[in-house]
């Protein structure tokens, strides 16, 4: 059905992109990992240490969070995890000069030169 006015265009717009995008995503991760991964966090997996602190969340937060059952502290993490790894990956902004993500780059540049240069190798 095409687009009734210029929301509903923007709407589909949207939605066409965003499908895109996850095939996109689904097709270089399905080409990109390799196989031995499938399953390898049940081999042999790694509980990333965990440090007890005291935090204190807005009611309705921790009301929501508890609502969603056993395991929610973990939850908790996961959602602070993606959005560290999203500010990392440069797909979000901590800040509106935020230059996290160069700053990152350059310091693994660095690193990946001192590694090569150990090794005689150039880049």
């Amino acid at each position: 059905m095409p687009p009734r006015g210029k929301d509903d265009a923007r709407l589909k717009l949207l939605y066409e992109l965003e499908a895109l995008q996850d095939d996109l995503s689904t097709q270089w991760l399905d080409q990109s990992l390799p196989d031995d991964w499938s399953g390898l966090d049940w081999h042999a997996p790694v509980a990333p240490h965990r440090t007890r602190v005291t935090l204190r969340l807005d009611s309705d937060m921790l009301r929501w969070f508890r609502k969603l059952g056993p395991g929610y502290q973990a939850r908790l993490n996961q959602v602070l995890r993606i959005y560290w790894m999203a500010l990392v990956a440069g797909h979000i902004k901590g800040f509106p000069s935020d230059d996290t993500v160069p700053r990152l780059l350059i310091e693994a540049r660095r690193i990946r030169e001192e590694n090569a240069a150990r090794r005689g190798e150039t880049l």
